[in-house]
């Protein structure tokens, strides 16, 4: 039996749509194979998902089991694929049903027990969910909150396997989770520094605060110890708070390279980032096989100190 399921990958900050389709063959040589361009960390999920199928009461097919991520041209490297690849198992095995399955994707790493674990990216997945189509995107429930801002798409928080499984097959009802705006800004938009820590220094606080109304860049030479740093990291501080543009342009950047803390759903403060003068030309502008932010996007909208 054929299963198909919606899910994503990540390539830089992007969410690009991903396929996941599983096949049963019965009476065949029991082998699983997957297929679609899958890096290490996507090859080893057949053992973690049939250990989690397993240890959550489900029965593990014992036929030939063929897994394809399409588009096959798309690098695959990240955990996060266990979750549907899960239910595209259980699915072709006929021990679920769902008519969701065309309506919601799936998106998150299984334990060995069947808990869902946290995935990067989630905030772009929801945000691609939305520009298809789809109804909504179940995740994990520590990245719920994140996925949640995105307006038009019920995020579907799940814990575990099992959960996921309930939802899917109507016998669990999982509200979508909720986000307010105001109540991330009270929660997480506040400063611990404040510009008015600096003492003396008044050309130098004159020239942070010319630099930060027009969004200038600023020279600042001086000996080790005069107060460089600690201008450059309250100079956030003076600024306009971050717009809700700024603010998921920002987010989805620190949710790509996973650097959200867990249940934030936004960065709701403007980034200071201070990056060693002896790092690599990859760690300042970005790169690699699969493109990662650097620091120079890690301080979007916000303040870098080279």
């Amino acid at each position: 039996m054929l299963a198909k399921l919606s899910t994503y990958s990540l390539l830089g900050i992007d969410a690009l749509p991903v396929d996941v389709e599983v096949d049963i063959s019965p009476g065949a040589l029991p082998k699983t194979i997957l297929v679609g361009l899958a890096e290490a960390a996507v090859r080893e999920s057949t053992h973690r998902v049939e250990r989690a199928l397993v240890n959550s009461g489900y029965v593990r097919p014992m036929d030939r089991i063929v897994i394809n991520l399409s588009p096959a041209d798309l690098p695959k490297d990240a955990a996060s694929f266990d979750l549907p690849i899960a239910l595209g198992l259980l699915v072709a095995s006929s021990q679920l049903q769902s008519e969701l399955l065309d309506q919601f994707a799936a998106v998150g790493e299984l334990a060995l027990d069947g808990s869902v674990r946290p995935s990067k990216g989630t905030l772009s997945m929801a945000i691609s969910a939305k520009e298809r189509g789809l109804k909504g995107v179940v995740v994990p429930a520590a990245n719920a909150r994140e996925a949640a801002v995105v307006e038009g798409v019920d995020v579907i928080p799940v814990g575990s396997l099992t959960e996921a499984v309930g939802f899917f097959s109507g016998q669990l009802e999982i509200p979508p989770q909720a986000f307010s705006w105001s109540e991330a800004v009270a929660e997480f938009g506040q400063y611990l520094i404040d510009y008015s820590d600096v003492k003396g220094q008044e050309m130098a606080k004159r020239a942070v605060t010319v630099a930060a109304a027009g969004a200038h860049h600023l020279l600042m030479i001086g000996s080790p110890g005069t107060g460089k740093t600690l201008l450059a990291q309250r100079m956030a501080t003076i600024m306009p708070e971050l717009d809700p543009e700024e603010s998921v342009q920002t987010t989805r950047i620190y949710s790509a390279v996973g650097r959200l803390d867990p249940g934030q759903p936004l960065l709701l403060q403007r980034p200071f980032r201070s990056p060693h003068h002896t790092i690599s030309q990859a760690g300042l502008v970005g790169g690699g096989s699969m493109p990662t932010p650097g620091e120079i996007s890690l301080s979007h909208n916000g303040v870098a100190l080279c």
